[in-house]
């Protein structure tokens, strides 16, 4: 895959079809691959999983023993694995990177292939946005451990690190802090290929030995009584029971009688549902590098995505359930509803901190303090890495868009020492400090704002789930269309015949999750008061307004190459070049 590959220049045609190399190397291995995806999904999930049985802001049920977030864990792994095997077929016989931008322009139009990833870059850069801020807080939590096991002024006092006067990671301190994590994360994401997944394998294989290592120190070396016990001194007084019960009318709605119907509710599980697949987003991502696996690309791609859904799969269910209902699950429940600001019968959030696991454990056993401080570290490590991982892949997308003229040619120009597409990479870099910027200040206007005129990270996570609906639907869609559509590019593609059925299936799961949890409440809202609030809130409007943008980009994109004479028509029908 030569950066040197002479165009393809025009025979006898008034029309211009030019191609030239990606540039791209195939360095990634298989391992590779998969330690891509865990890094790609995890993000604050090591230690911070219990925050996200309240995002949803529905009650929280039981059955057999297990939440309702660890059932929704596994109904969506379930449907996920077939998502990974759609996405296996269809690399392996376009093995590009731009992963689904690449299947959809070719199976379905170009519009919705831009629309889709253009929409999947949006959300992607809003998780980045999500995940600084928490970096920064499992600093804190990081320090506070070292407070509580081994003392020092400066650990206990670390809550007013990058913090404003508010004690929230906002206003400049915030933005600062934020901006120096994201220079760190350039450094990262500016390596060489090759040294940029040994980074991301090594640091990634750390944060999945911290997750061994909380679930094994974390049931086997503390007890909920001794954590009870403890609890009071760190809090002011305020014990597990009261914090289990300010949140006992909102959040904890005991052991299901209906499970079937539990299951398949239309008001109060899919909201759990959409939580699961704002974690999961990124299991997937090795496909959309698939211009750089070497070897074969069908196997490397299915072990990754495979091996990454059933380590998520595992850690949203039995990780987080074991660990919450060993230290008490309406206790971690009401605490991570305080976080969010949900929890209106919690003032204050316990210790100024989200729940994190290692630092309920300190609490139990602060002898072994050098371990939870190990572990909240791996739990600062996935966060971080999240963000390259996804800066990574973003800029692979990019790189297709300008192979594809939907984007100027030299946004996605691959740098030769880097072997990456170095233009594409510093704009998401500022697009992501954009972002950064109107969840640390009052900026934003009226119509935008979600509180108190900027992003907050609960609109944040709403906004990148509704950014999100192209990505999650579109596959299916391919894999319905593409053996009538595009026979040409489907013919040796494995399991061929069954990618219709697989398809549909797939459909089911994110359009059931769209109508209830989405489309649904908006509905509700639109025909009650406060119509304006609720779309600020779930970040609703600030979406409407990237999908406009996204169309005026592809009008704008397609009058200049249609004025430079290229038939665009031949560049759809064609893969992009290696």
């Amino acid at each position: 895959m030569s950066a040197t590959t002479p165009p393809v220049m025009p025979t006898g045609s008034g029309s211009l079809f030019v191609r030239q190399s990606s540039g791209l190397v195939r360095n990634v291995s298989v391992t590779n691959a998969l330690f891509f995806n865990v890094a790609a999904f995890v993000g604050v999930g090591l230690t911070l999983y219990p925050i996200f049985y309240s995002l949803g802001f529905v009650p929280i049920w039981k059955f057999g023993g297990i939440s309702e977030y660890a059932w929704a864990a596994i109904v969506a792994g379930i449907f996920c694995a077939i998502l990974a095997l759609i996405f296996a077929s269809l690399t392996s016989v376009m093995p590009r990177s731009g992963g689904d931008y690449v299947f959809t322009s070719r199976i379905v139009h170009p519009f919705l292939g831009w629309m889709e990833s253009w929409t999947l870059v949006i959300a992607s850069i809003l998780i980045i946005a999500f995940e600084v801020p928490l970096v920064l807080r499992n600093l804190q939590i990081t320090a506070r451990i070292i407070g509580i096991g081994a003392g020092g002024h400066f650990f206990k006092h670390a809550n007013s690190w990058f913090t404003d006067s508010t004690g929230s990671i906002t206003g400049s301190p915030g933005f600062i802090g934020s901006l120096v994590v994201l220079a760190v994360i350039g450094g990262v994401v500016v390596l060489p290929t090759r040294t940029f997944h040994r980074v991301v394998t090594a640091l990634a294989g750390f944060g999945v030995a911290g997750f061994l290592a909380m679930f094994v120190f974390g049931l086997a070396a503390t007890s909920r009584s001794s954590f009870e016990r403890n609890l009071p001194h760190y809090t002011g007084g305020v014990t597990a029971a009261k914090i289990a019960a300010s949140g006992k009318a909102d959040f904890l709605a005991g052991t299901s009688h209906h499970f079937l119907s539990d299951l398949f509710s239309t008001s109060v599980f899919p909201f759990v549902l959409s939580i699961l697949l704002f974690q999961f987003i990124g299991f997937q991502y090795s496909a959309y590098i698939a211009g750089e696996v070497r070897g074969n690309v069908r196997r490397g791609v299915t072990i990754a995505l495979l091996g990454a859904l059933a380590i998520g799969v595992l850690a949203n269910s039995l990780y987080v359930d074991a660990i919450s209902n060993h230290l008490g699950f309406a206790t971690n429940v009401s605490w991570g509803a305080s976080y969010w600001g949900f929890n209106s019968h919690l003032s204050a959030l316990p210790l100024g901190q989200p729940n994190s696991m290692p630092l309920l454990a300190v609490i139990a056993n602060h002898g072994l303090w050098p371990i939870w401080a190990l572990i909240s570290l791996a739990g600062t490590i996935f966060p971080f890495l999240l963000c390259p991982v996804y800066i990574n892949f973003i800029s692979r997308m990019q790189l297709a868009w300008s192979l594809d003229r939907q984007v100027p040619e030299w946004f996605g120009r691959v740098n030769e020492r880097l072997r990456a597409p170095l233009n594409a990479i510093l704009a998401t870099l500022g697009l992501t400090a954009v972002f950064l910027f109107f969840q640390s200040y009052n900026a934003l206007p009226t119509f935008l704002a979600t509180t108190g005129n900027k992003l907050n990270l609960a609109g944040t996570a709403w906004f990148a789930i509704v950014m999100a609906l192209l990505t999650w639907t579109l596959p299916g869609v391919n894999a319905l269309l593409v053996r009538f559509r595009r026979p040409d590019l489907v013919r040796n593609a494995p399991f061929s015949k069954a990618l219709p059925w697989l398809g549909l299936v797939w459909l089911v799961f994110p359009v059931w999750i769209y109508i209830f949890a989405v489309f649904k409440p908006i509905k509700e809202s639109l025909s009650g008061t406060g119509k304006l609030h609720y779309l600020e809130t779930n970040g609703i409007l600030d979406a409407l307004l990237f999908f406009g943008i996204g169309l005026v980009i592809y009008i704008a994109m397609r009058l200049r190459s249609r004025s430079a004479g290229v038939d665009t028509k031949m560049l759809f029908t064609e893969l992009p070049p290696d």
